[in-house]
């Protein structure tokens, strides 16, 4: 390689005499070719290890999802329908001082839509609140929490009949009285399945539920759970498994 003719007036000699010797600044090949790659990677995420570099790319979804186009026009009022039990809230609620998206509330009583409460807003967020779903839900439905168990003979069952509830974490394991906890609060009521797999406490608020299914899932769940799999977790939150150590 040669400095061009036109360009070799303006670069010094000791420049002249270096420029045989410089290499390219990278190379062309992807970090997932480099042969440094192709062993076996291990350690935890983010930690560069001396067996080579890791590529950079990543193939994962947005997770967050596509918004609107701004629109400078006037916000758009829309309103979310809700049963007539909802205006127990009241004005200290719905017209409450320092609202970012003030509500509308209009409370509708007629033969064809019935006891209907009417909430709008500018923002789906404030029309949606949890604090009017809840407040519905605790006068009608309640709240419930579904505890499984699982593993070779874990069981909950009564004996002789409800309230006395007792629990077996295994075969041969020691029989758990949890009484207590079943006439620890009048209303929540405590049921469990005819195969002894499910226990589903269900009560008026999420507090009060929460409490108990929380005492009796640590008292349903062994120390060696997370190597056994054997115990109680709360439905759709299974409790992560730890590998055994080997000697």
């Amino acid at each position: 390689q040669r400095w061009p003719a036109f360009a070799t007036s303006f670069v010094p000699a000791t420049a002249r005499q270096l420029w045989p010797r410089v290499k390219p600044f990278s190379t062309m090949k992807k970090i997932s070719e480099l042969p440094s790659i192709q062993k076996k990677q291990v350690g935890h995420f983010g930690v560069e290890w001396v067996i080579g570099r890791r590529p950079t790319e990543i193939n994962a979804r947005d997770v967050e999802l596509p918004k609107e186009p701004y629109n400078p026009r006037p916000y758009l009022m829309e309103f979310r329908k809700y049963p007539g039990i909802a205006s127990g809230l009241g004005a200290e609620y719905f017209y409450r001082d320092d609202q970012r998206s003030p509500l509308t509330y209009y409370h509708l009583r007629s033969p064809k839509s019935g006891d209907t409460v009417l909430v709008g807003a500018t923002d789906p967020r404030a029309r949606e609140a949890r604090t009017i779903d809840n407040y519905v839900k605790e006068r009608t439905r309640g709240f419930a929490v579904q505890i499984i168990l699982e593993g070779r003979g874990v069981k909950a069952y009564w004996e002789p009949k409800a309230p006395f509830l007792k629990a077996r974490l295994g075969v041969g394991a020691k029989v758990k009285d949890l009484t207590q906890y079943c006439v620890r609060d009048p209303d929540v009521q405590v049921h469990v399945s005819k195969k002894g797999d499910l226990v589903v406490v269900h009560g008026p608020n999420k507090a009060r539920v929460g409490t108990l299914a929380f005492r009796l899932l640590k008292k349903m769940q062994p120390i060696l759970q997370p190597y056994t799999s054997k115990g109680a977790h709360v439905a759709f939150h299974p409790v992560k498994k730890k590998a055994m150590r080997k000697k």
